[in-house]
């Protein structure tokens, strides 16, 4: 029986769903069980218009920009509640050539591309289509009667997309995606020796993000510094500006670690008694797997807040919206062992292990199913 060829469909917006889609393709390609291609549909429309929409979505982090994009997150809900518009259906020329193309048997979506819904209702095509959503909130944009499956990160999910008309079924809670560094065992005393960290001091993880976009950063930094317990991992992800900036500003600081781009965030996540993040779906996801405790900075309005929320109601996250707030927060955090111990025990009733696994062996599954009924009717 030959091997499905798997459709990821993504985008790089923020770098979580790339994530998510690499995630899928690592575990699809173990041990050789299928043939994958990750396409990003909106980059190959119009590149020029993808790297504006780029630009204008990391505004979003700015104090301006953030309620622009509140207004675009909780207007779209309500639009596509209602009839699709033909703007939804971007894309829709481009991803019949790339079908054409790649002739998939299953195509999963870790950004909610309505292109893709458009595409199997207009020409009727019999694709298994899987949304793998990628926050621990619902955007509407996700839902629509094409899907065949959706994956999501928690029981709340799921009953909200219950709430919504889809069949109980259809709906399988697997977590979100992270890649298998996260599921490794390492050794804490080689990890130390690697990074040039202090056996005897706590540990504090700051995460700018990809594109390095938090403004704060630099002011968390100083104020958690002159902790002498402490000691400071900072990545600045795709920001070299700050990177340098952070480099030269901590440069006689011994405590203080500075990281431009990271592959191997896992390591780092293994020394940290805590995360200081944005919250977006994925570092809270390998924030869940690697049972680190989450102080949250400001959320900006949409999916970030609402992840942010649910965290906090969790009790696996607390947040605060100013960096005087936050540090002086972080440092009553990091030195209460009990506090710590209550957010672990939260992030252990969030995890759902092996989540990329979860959805791979349920894509494969439904396709030898459905490849051997066609065989027995054959």
């Amino acid at each position: 029986m030959r091997k499905p060829k798997v459709l990821i469909l993504t985008t790089n917006y923020g770098n979580g769903h790339l994530q998510v889609a690499r995630a899928l393709e690592e575990h699809f390609l173990r041990n050789n069980r299928a043939n994958v291609a990750v396409r990003d549909i909106y980059q190959e429309t119009n590149p020029r218009i993808h790297e504006w929409t780029k630009k204008l979505y990391l505004k979003s982090y700015t104090k301006s920009g953030r309620q622009l994009y509140r207004l675009f997150y909780y207007g779209s809900q309500g639009i596509t509640k209602r009839k699709p518009l033909k703007i939804f259906s971007y894309g829709y020329s481009k991803l019949m050539k790339i079908i054409k193309e790649e002739q998939p048997d299953a195509i999963i979506n870790t950004f909610p591309s309505l292109a893709v819904q458009h595409f199997l209702m207009k020409t009727n095509r019999v694709i298994p289509t899987y949304n793998t959503v990628t926050d621990y909130c619902l955007h509407q944009s996700w839902i629509h009667p094409a899907i065949d499956k959706y994956y999501v990160a928690t029981q709340q999910l799921k009953s909200q997309l219950i709430a919504h008309n889809i069949n109980q079924k259809n709906i399988v809670v697997t977590g979100i995606p992270v890649q298998s560094q996260y599921n490794r065992s390492f050794c804490r005393q080689l990890l130390e020796r690697k990074y040039q960290l202090e056996l005897d001091r706590k540990t504090i993880l700051i995460v700018a993000g990809a594109y390095g976009v938090s403004k704060e950063i630099k002011h968390i930094c100083e104020g958690l510094q002159n902790d002498k317990a402490l000691q400071i991992l900072i990545v600045c992800g795709k920001n070299n500006q700050l990177y340098e900036e952070l480099q030269l500003r901590f440069l006689q600081e011994t405590h203080v670690r500075v990281f431009g781009y990271v592959n191997q965030m896992a390591e780092l996540f293994e020394l940290a008694d805590c995360v200081i993040t944005k919250p977006g779906g994925i570092i809270l996801s390998e924030a869940v797997v690697k049972n680190v405790p989450i102080v949250l900075m400001g959320a900006t309005p949409g999916q970030e807040r609402e992840n942010a929320e649910f965290f906090q109601s969790s009790r696996a996250a607390i947040s605060y919206e100013t960096w005087e707030q936050l540090v002086e927060e972080t440092h009553k955090l990091i030195h209460n062992e009990a506090k710590l111990s209550e957010m672990k025990e939260a992030l252990t009733r969030l995890l759902q292990p092996q989540a990329a696994e979860s959805i791979v062996h349920d894509v494969l599954q439904t396709y030898y199913w459905h490849h051997s009924q066609s065989m027995v009717k054959g």
